[in-house]
């Protein structure tokens, strides 16, 4: 599989050496070089591939696919709707060292990190992110175009809204419901509910309601 890797920044460089890692334990996915709109994101950096267009412009056939490497949950769905609307596909990426459960189901455009976890039963929307270590519990159900920060974690039955960011280290107690849209600070430990729209901090979490998703699954 060819892959172009959407976003030139520090994440997209990760990924296109996780993507090698891939290709070294598999043979497939070849990266081509990147979609970003700063053709010189990529100065200053030893990699064989470069910027290669816009992600509304790089042109692509049927057997390239995308990934994107952004870690803002807004920008993940926004970039994910543009490679739709031009009739591209997003390819998963999970990285050798990641633990896939067998029973577990992972949507289109995921991208598990190195020494990621996904338990059994767990299901995750397409176009999520899981960074070095994060994990998610048996049996959790994560939305679309979420973002997990290194070590951040979401325990058994865990209903994560979609576009749902968790910064490093924090941690949503097993069976907790966090809305569509919701921030969830590093550290934080979220013991009850939170709201759509709310950012989450501390130990118990304390949540407000600060933001106005751009979504519909409210």
């Amino acid at each position: 599989m060819k892959l172009v890797i959407v976003g030139a920044g520090g994440f997209g460089r990760e990924v296109y050496h996780y993507a090698g890692n891939v290709a070294m334990v598999t043979g497939t996915h070849r990266v081509l070089g990147f979609a970003d709109d700063n053709p010189r994101a990529l100065d200053g950096f030893d990699l064989p591939v470069d910027v290669l267009g816009g992600a509304g412009s790089v042109g692509f056939d049927a057997e390239t696919a995308f990934v994107i490497a952004v870690g803002d949950p807004v920008v993940r769905r926004r970039l994910a709707t543009v490679v739709a609307k031009r009739g591209g596909r997003l390819a998963t990426l999970v990285h050798p060292t990641a633990y896939v459960a067998r029973d577990a189901r992972l949507g289109a455009g995921c991208v598990v990190c190195p020494f990621a976890f996904v338990g059994t039963g767990a299901a995750v929307g397409a176009n999520t992110v899981l960074n070095t270590y994060a994990s998610i519990g048996h049996d959790a159900v994560v939305g679309d175009n979420c973002v997990f920060s290194p070590y951040a974690v979401v325990n058994g039955a865990v209903d994560l809204g979609s576009d749902v960011f968790l910064g490093t280290h924090s941690a949503v107690l097993p069976r907790v419901r966090v809305g569509c849209g919701s921030k969830i600070s590093a550290g934080a430990v979220v013991h009850r509910e939170v709201p759509v729209g709310a950012l989450a901090a501390g130990n118990p979490a304390r949540a407000r309601v600060l933001f106005a998703p751009e979504t519909e699954d409210v």
